[in-house]
């Protein structure tokens, strides 16, 4: 029973109507006046004296007066208090949209009606307001975590890990070749039998070389990873956002529902992808460097890669290796990509910030870097491109939400500095979502497909499922 109800979906049309349907028949027996029930029994005939018309009326209009200045005040309150945490203190670090902010302020203006009404009422009526404030703030909490797609499960919210471990591990023979083949899909047979869909779970990476405390891995193995003789297939490393594990980019990011689509009309061809954890616990945030919160760059482009190498039949070269992410994870794929263009020939920047950060740069030199103004300055995107640019074979994808003001000027800036370093850039805009998982289900559709012909998978790059609105730059 308890299984079941850790998986149950969040964000699913149903459960939100159910729980709107309630918050709204609560709300009308807490508001509905003590008098219209009198009068009400007094029409069926209980006998009860009815009250003087003109006091009746003064006290429907003192009971209307309550709720109105609750409602009121409870609104005002919502809307400083939307201000306050979401843009003066940030403590989401995005601002609220204004999806948030509606039903922020609305679970504020209600919840005051029902504390209000708890006061010189009868008990029914107190029992009725305290079912309203929990169900008004479940029915608020339910439309902003839809709004951001940040948990699909209470077992997400809670952080508990469901992806069962991968029971498929195909290492590749010692005599196969590992050469990129540009046009792997011209010459890709699928055998007889083959796996309608992929298979994906968790495995451990251990930190070998850069000992970082890693959680484990989800690896995506495609259809045609799981035949006997499978090619050397590209590889994808992709990374969850912080707060966030590893699972979130298929719980959230639905990153195997998309995988599995494009490789249904591939003829089972995809990227193996990998899902390393780059953070080591959903509240830290080693900023992909190397350093007192932990060598999370080596670890990512040593270790994971050292794993990834050893256990399945991939394609070698940089133009078989793609790094991205959302949020954090597109900061640590631009960083990554960046310095080392040897390893990764293209990477998919999915609403990243302008480079690494803690709050503020102070608390960023000091907590990340040693005191280091030099090394923090290094560390930043438009720094690094500046250094290793010209690139002579680097693809970048950016991606961001229409509705995402903040992260839209720092992928204007940021790509501005690929064109500059001489990058193909391509980007594209999420429709109608801000800096959520919405943006990086469809950032990552659309990032996936425009990769399909330079991973070799396709001759032209499949429609992702999402709506897109993309514009590419060629490298000068």
């Amino acid at each position: 029973m308890i299984d079941q109800l850790t998986v149950l979906p969040l964000t699913s049309t149903r459960l939100l109507a159910v729980v709107y349907l309630v918050a709204v028949a609560l709300a009308v027996l807490l508001v509905r006046p003590p008098s219209a029930r009198r009068r009400a029994r007094a029409a069926a005939g209980a006998g009860e004296a009815t009250r003087d018309s003109d006091e009746d009326a003064r006290s429907l209009r003192r009971w209307w007066r309550r709720i109105v200045v609750a409602a009121v005040v409870g609104a005002g309150l919502g809307v400083l208090g939307s201000w306050v945490l979401g843009d003066v203190l940030d403590v989401a670090g995005v601002p609220p949209t204004w999806v948030d902010r509606v039903w922020f302020t609305a679970v504020v203006a209600g919840v005051a009606v029902a504390v209000a009404l708890l006061v010189g009422t009868s008990a029914a009526r107190r029992v009725v307001a305290g079912l309203g404030v929990v169900v008004f703030v479940l029915a608020g909490a339910l439309a902003i975590n839809r709004d951001a797609g940040a948990y699909p499960t209470i077992a997400a919210a809670l952080g508990t890990r469901t992806i069962a471990p991968l029971t498929v591990d195909p290492a590749a023979p010692a005599a196969a070749s590992t050469a990129f083949l540009p046009d792997l899909y011209a010459s890709w047979t699928p055998p007889a039998g083959m796996p309608a869909t992929g298979r994906y779970g968790t495995v451990h990476i251990p930190g070998t070389v850069s000992g970082f405390p890693a959680r484990d891995a989800v690896v995506y193995l495609p259809p045609a990873a799981l035949v006997a003789h499978a090619p050397a297939l590209p590889v994808m490393m992709m990374l969850s956002g912080q707060p966030a594990n590893p699972d979130s980019v298929v719980t959230s990011g639905n990153i195997v529902r998309t995988l599995d689509g494009y490789a249904s009309t591939h003829h089972g061809l995809a990227p193996i992808v990998v899902v390393p954890d780059q953070l080591s616990a959903d509240d830290h945030n080693p900023m992909c460097v190397d350093g007192a919160l932990g060598d999370s760059a080596t670890y990512l482009t040593t270790d994971v890669v050292s794993y990834v190498t050893s256990h399945y039949h991939v394609a070698s070269g940089p133009r078989a290796w793609t790094i991205g992410g959302f949020s954090q994870g597109g900061t640590c794929s631009i960083q990554l990509a960046s310095s080392r263009p040897d390893l990764f020939g293209s990477f998919i920047d999915v609403s990243g910030e302008l480079g690494p950060s803690l709050g503020s740069v102070e608390q960023t030199v000091a907590a990340g870097f040693a005191g280091s103004r030099a090394a923090y300055d290094a560390a930043q995107p438009q720094a690094i491109m500046a250094a290793h640019g010209p690139y002579a074979d680097t693809d970048a994808f950016f991606a961001v939400g229409e509705h995402d003001a903040t992260f839209t000027a720092y992928l204007a800036a940021n790509s501005a500095a690929a064109e500059k370093a001489g990058m193909h850039v391509t980007r594209y805009t999420s429709p109608g979502s801000a800096h959520d998982w919405t943006t990086a289900t469809n950032g990552f559709a659309a990032g996936i497909a425009h990769l399909y012909p330079r991973m070799g998978l396709a001759a032209s790059a499949p429609d992702p499922s999402s709506g897109t609105t993309a514009t590419t730059t060629a490298a000068p």
